[in-house]
């Protein structure tokens, strides 16, 4: 039994998953995933101060600028007081992003709760708000994790409207979904089995709802991308083109296995639950219907990243909340097998937001940036190394001075820039380029993060 006592309100584990977030994104750095910059922080800096590296889904039309522009306001807010300072901004950020998981927390709670019962609930989320997995996702303005809060909200509201049968019931549902749809366009997915319950649940009210508050955010797309790209819906049509009928994304960033996904999720979901995770399957309700449909599309299509199982991760929970639950009641009283499943908890937990990670945080690339930024001698940056996706973009230099990454371009185009007096500072990952050359373009070593070094333009070169 779980000391309920102690966890009465799921406030106070909403605020506890907050704050374990915020602390493991400023512990980690970096960044998890290229989006993370430049779909979200990038356009948001460029709202906010007027200047942004502009990705190639920017140029395409594949992105709408709701959750940016949200973000470039609070950017804003934060230049008007005079908040600056990169990881300042970043923490901001870090804290806002935080506080909506609070949300899906909460979500979360309330459908295991009403599903469930109060203590499967209290577990479902003490295991959320401190999973590994989830919470190097959880503080960061990505939209695999972003979209997963109204996502919880709208199978909530779905739950209650196939008990209920009620319009309002519906369109919560539908309004949230579309929330989820407009901040990560793959969210559409879960609108078949969501619609699909209601509609085999009969509950002709709570559908009719739904597809009223599904329009209606669709239409507050409509307008949005008419007033950003000169047409309706511009951006989700681009998207929908690229991902799905040219096939342009796997011929463009790689075509995985139909199985891929599997030993990606065993990393990322905790394994300690797998087994109450497979009884609660046979639950068959609208929880594991979005579980399993997501899972299968998204291994259907081409183009694979493990950031796109992030969804999930709440909803794996959700399902092995209640005979996970039972499990435990029965264990009451014995310590030492609690004990010893609380430790191989936490030692899974911190496993799958360090080990298991599958991709580079860049953090030291990204505090070399900050760095050169905050160097008030700065004129110009030649970044040698990591491709652009890889770096931090104008938003960790907070500068508007010349950048050039030197990623994928000719050797001598690389020197020339190292040449050129206008470029003040040299970023250098690994053995890009060798301390010879930069030290006879004029360059001195300033500071080095690992494998990651800084350099600046030390003397004069007739």
């Amino acid at each position: 039994m779980l000391p309920s006592r102690f966890l009465t309100r799921s406030s106070w584990l909403a605020a506890v998953g907050a704050f374990l977030a915020v602390g493991v994104a400023a512990l980690a750095r970096g960044r998890v995933h290229p989006d993370e910059v430049f779909q979200f922080l990038e356009p948001a800096h460029g709202l906010a101060f007027g200047y942004n590296v502009v990705a190639w889904e920017w140029v395409d039309g594949l992105r709408n600028p709701a959750v940016p522009g949200v973000l470039g306001g609070l950017l804003a807010l934060c230049g008007a007081v005079g908040l600056e300072h990169p990881w300042a901004l970043a923490a901001v950020v870090w804290c806002a992003c935080a506080a909506v998981q609070a949300l899906g927390t909460w979500a979360l709670f309330r459908l295991v709760e009403e599903r469930d019962g109060r203590e499967a609930a209290l577990l479902a989320a003490c295991i959320h708000v401190t999973w590994g997995g989830f919470l190097l996702y959880a503080a960061r303005p990505i939209g695999d994790a972003l979209s997963a809060v109204p996502l919880l909200g709208a199978l909530l509201w779905t739950q209650r409207a196939r008990d209920r049968d009620g319009w309002r019931e519906g369109l919560w549902s539908g309004v949230l979904l579309g929330v989820a749809f407009v901040i990560r366009y793959p969210s559409a997915v879960f609108g078949v089995p969501l619609a699909a319950s209601l509609l085999g649940a009969r509950r002709w009210r709570s559908l009719v709802g739904f597809s009223v508050g599904v329009g209606g955010v669709l239409l507050g797309l409509g307008v949005l991308d008419w007033l950003t790209w000169g047409s309706p819906w511009h951006s989700a049509w681009r998207y929908f083109q690229f991902n799905i009928s040219s096939g342009s994304s796997a011929s463009q960033f790689g075509q995985r296995p139909w199985w891929w996904y599997a030993p990606i999720l065993a990393g990322m979901a905790p394994l300690l639950l797998v087994w109450h995770f497979v009884r609660g399957l046979a639950r068959r309700d609208v929880v594991v219907g979005a579980f399993t449909f997501y899972l299968v599309v998204v291994s259907a299509l081409g183009h694979k990243e493990a950031r796109f199982l992030v969804p999930l991760l709440p909803l794996f929970v959700a399902i092995a909340a209640g005979p996970a639950s039972g499990d435990l009641a029965r264990l009451s009283g014995r310590r030492g097998v609690l004990g010893l499943l609380g430790g191989l908890y936490v030692l899974s937990s911190v496993a799958a937001a360090t080990v298991l990670f599958p991709v580079g945080l860049r953090a030291g690339v990204l505090d070399a940036t900050v760095a050169a930024g905050r160097d008030p001698s700065l004129t110009g940056l030649v970044i040698a190394g990591p491709p652009e996706w890889n770096t931090g973009g104008r938003f960790y230099l907070h500068r508007d001075v010349p950048l050039f990454v030197g990623y994928g371009r000719p050797e001598a185009e690389l020197q020339e820039r190292l040449a050129d007096a206008r470029f003040s500072h040299a970023l250098v990952d690994g053995g890009a380029v060798g301390e010879d050359s930069l030290r006879s373009a004029g360059f001195c070593l300033q500071r080095q993060w690992g494998k990651v070094a800084l350099w600046k333009r030390c003397l004069r070169r007739d």
